[in-house]
Parts: structure tokens; sequence; C-alpha cells
């Protein structure tokens, strides 16, 4: 039953009046997809060990695909993650190793399946970039991703989840979130530009984040960019024209109000968060390759150490 609700409320994003395209059918300019897991960061397998944004961009009929972004474009976004303890196969009789402050209590984080299926409407306007979005989220078992890391895990030979993390999972949930975020793209030469941010989300957080990306030695002029949630990593979802390399690098700092992903725990979310990125973009031809690395600070007050990501894609336009 759930699935059908979250269904429905993706069809209603469609049903929505799409201003110039509101008389048009609207046409499929660009994809963006993109992978990220520790396993190619620090490799340890924990916390927001894993997840994948695919996105679908549609415009105007009368829009060229490297037309300069003077009208409106939707962003369909499906998006899926993975948060997990420290250890899958902890369990109760092994969970009192000790802290810095002697305590014995479990301090690892519960187990998270995240699904969401979002639109979002890129424009821009007073030398601004705006992106306006609804998403739609299921959390617990009903998304089916334990089961699926259990399978691939098995395959590998890795650990998967214990009937501890299992029970003690995030509770089944259905979340309906919003997601603004107001960029101002500074041009500081042909293939230099700065892009500092304000991003306001609600919904499985409630959080306020404050940023800058810079992009070098490409040209960025006639690109879209959408932000992949976990890393905050800019993934091309239209590569415009320009080819060859461009170099990625971007900070930010989120003031956390609240966290669906915390509900089930004694833990409590810290109040503040950054995170640190790098990427490099290799666009020839029809081929666009993308390889980057996030840095992501603790998450909730009683995390030791930070952690390190990688995120890739590799794609081609036909």
């Amino acid at each position: 039953m759930i699935f059908l609700k979250l269904l429905l409320v993706g069809l209603c994003f469609f049903a929505l009046p799409q201003g110039i395209q509101a008389k048009e059918k609207a046409k499929p300019l660009g994809y963006g997809l993109l992978f990220t897991n520790d396993f190619f960061g620090d490799g340890r397998d924990r916390w927001r060990t894993g997840s994948l944004v695919s996105s679908r961009v549609f415009g105007s009929p009368k829009m060229n695909r490297t037309l300069p972004r003077r009208e409106a474009l939707n962003e369909l976004r499906l998006f899926s993650q993975i948060i997990a303890p420290s250890d899958l196969s902890r369990n109760p009789d092994r969970s009192h190793a000790r802290d810095e402050a002697g305590l014995t209590e479990d301090i690892d984080r519960d187990y998270v399946g995240h699904l969401s299926i979002g639109l979002h409407r890129h424009f821009q306007a007073g030398g601004l970039a705006y992106n306006f979005g609804v998403d739609a989220s299921l959390l617990g078992p009903q998304t089916g991703l334990m089961g699926l890391q259990q399978k691939v895990h098995s395959e590998i030979d890795q650990p998967f989840p214990s009937d501890f993390v299992k029970n003690t999972q995030v509770s089944n949930q259905f979340i309906l979130g919003t997601l603004t975020e107001v960029a101002r793209p500074s041009a500081l030469s042909p293939s230099t530009n700065i892009r500092s941010f304000v991003e306001v989300q609600t919904g499985v957080e409630d959080l306020i984040r404050i940023g800058v990306d810079a992009g070098f030695f490409g040209d960025l002029s006639e690109a879209l960019f959408a932000r992949a949630p976990v890393s905050g990593q800019r993934h091309s979802v239209i590569a415009g024209t320009g080819e060859g390399f461009l170099l990625s690098a971007g900070v930010d700092l989120t003031r956390v109000i609240g966290s669906m992903f915390l509900t089930g725990s004694a833990l409590r979310a810290s109040k503040y968060r950054a995170r640190a990125r790098f990427g490099l973009n290799y666009v020839h031809g029809r081929w666009s390759n993308f390889i980057g690395w996030t840095y992501l600070s603790p998450e909730f007050e009683r995390q030791q150490t930070g952690q390190l990501l990688g995120s890739f894609f590799i794609k081609a336009r036909f």
C-alpha cells in the first residue's frame, strides 16, 4: 500500500502545471547517475555506506540540449541510500566496548534503508540559480534495501546484518519533504566558476546548509549539474558543449535541526556537520566520466571520527 502512495505522489508531480511547458509536452534533455560508496573511500562499510542518485531532466520542446538556461527545467530524481552501523554483525553480547568517557552502552547508529522520488525545478533569475524540489521518501524494512545488501555481501563474502541489526533498524515511515537551494554562480574566467549556495531541507532531515563549489579548467556555461544528497557532489545531467577535464571542489557547513535517521536510538544528531569534496570529470564526444571523494564529519554526538566516501559515474549520450 505504501508503494502505491509513493507512485501516486510521483504521478501528481507530473500533473501539476509546468509554467512555460503547461501547454506543451516536455522533452528529455539529459540524465545523470552517481554512485557513492565508502568502499571506494575509507573502505569501512559503515554509516553513510552507499547511495545511488539518478536524475532525468525535461524541458520545453523548443529548447536545445545546449541552449543557455533561460527557461525552467524539471528534474525527476530517484534516490536510494543505506545507512549502517559500524558493525553489521553486531549483537547485544558484543556491544560493550568502552568509549572515551568509559561508558559501556551501545553507541552505534541504527540501520536505515531510504528510497525517495522527487521533482525539482531549476531556473535562473536576477543572477541567481534556484532549485525548488519536493521529495516523497520511504524509510525502513519496506524499502527492501537490507535484503539487497545481504545478497550482495553474501556474494562477495562480506558481513551482512545480524538479527540484532535487523530488529533495531529504523521503522517503516512515509515522509514528504522539500528542498530549496539558492546559488550565486560567478564566472572568474571562461574556465573557472565559483558558486556559493544556501540550502534548506525538510522531511527525512530538517537542516540549513551554506557552502561553496568551484569548477576549474572547463566550460560550464551551458551545463546543468544536480547536487547528490549525501556527498554534495555536483554531477552532470546536461554536459553542455565543453570537452576535456573539469576539476571540482567544494565545502559546506550544515546546521541540523532534526533527523528521522536517528529516531530509533538513544543517539542525538550532531548540531553541525561539514563536508569537503573533490572531483574530476572528463568529457569527450558522447562520453562523460566522473570520479570524486567526499569527507563527511561526524553525524551523531558520540561518533568518534568522520568518514571518506568515493563517487563515480560513466555515461554516454546517444
